[in-house]
């Protein structure tokens, strides 16, 4: 356990390095010596433990059936109807939890 926290604080490091060098991720690996394939690994590993959990719950229609301001589809046949311009607001969290 503290080894993987070790690589965490190392990799985390890494990656700040090379957003804060501008270079592109292939050229600063290459310049660091490093396997572009682990960068990427790590990236995802940090990014997913960093990201907090949320979960969606099916709202019930009420009220009369309205022709909806935007309609979401997913990938996975998930249909979000958004109703009011009120709602359009939801939208941003929405998207950022399907991610």
């Amino acid at each position: 356990m503290m080894q993987r926290e070790s690589n965490q604080q190392l990799w985390s490091g890494r990656l700040q390095e090379q957003t804060e060098s501008g270079l592109s991720i292939r050229a600063w690996c290459v310049r660091e010596g490093l396997i572009e394939s682990t960068f990427h690994y790590w990236r995802k590993c940090l990014s997913s433990a960093s990201r907090p959990v949320t979960t969606l719950i099916a709202m019930p229609n009420v009220g009369p059936q309205a022709t909806p301001v935007c309609e979401v589809v997913t990938p996975l046949g998930y249909v979000i109807r958004i109703a009011s311009q009120e709602q359009l607001g939801w939208v941003k969290s929405l998207l950022e939890v399907m991610r």
